[in-house]
């Protein structure tokens, strides 16, 4: 499937639409298990994962990648409506202020389609940060959801 990806000022708008049940899809995103499996950029190695999935819960997931050590990403459900939706927010990566991840799972004919949001993306990096942050974090996006299909397309065979 065609992974379709926007950014419009510091949000990124992206969806994929899987073979597979809504219900299948949006386990995925929140049964530990499954989310290790798939979780991460394209160089992640590993994922442990952390979920409490309720308003307030912890969404952790320490992404692995090999000769740059582990990177923890730290965040909470502000939002959790199964199987329709789930948000969290998490410390922008320069630790001055929030992001917010909203993922909608909508049912269609031919399977799920997951529309993500992800708001508060730096868009004004000075270092640490490198300057193309919003390139990483839709490359690190587009790559999880390919992980994710490959993972379902596995599931179901």
């Amino acid at each position: 499937m065609t992974i379709k990806a926007s950014f419009h000022g510091n949000t990124l708008t992206i969806s994929q639409t899987y073979a597979a049940p809504r219900s299948a899809v949006f386990e995925a995103w929140i049964e530990t298990s499954q989310v290790e499996q798939w979780w991460g950029c394209a160089q992640t190695t590993a994922v442990r994962s952390q979920i409490e999935p309720r308003v307030g819960g912890a969404y952790n997931h320490h992404m692995t990648i090999d000769n740059a050590g582990e990177f923890p990403a730290l965040s909470k459900f502000v939002e959790f409506d199964p199987p329709k939706r789930l948000a969290y927010v998490t410390l922008s990566p320069d630790g001055d202020g929030e992001m917010k991840v909203t993922v909608d799972f909508i049912e269609t004919d031919t399977g799920t389609r997951v529309e993500l949001q992800h708001e508060g993306i730096p868009t004004d990096t000075a270092a640490p940060l490198p300057p193309n942050m919003p390139e990483i974090i839709q490359a690190g996006w587009t790559a999880a959801l390919g992980k994710l299909e490959d993972f379902l397309l596995k599931r179901a065979a």
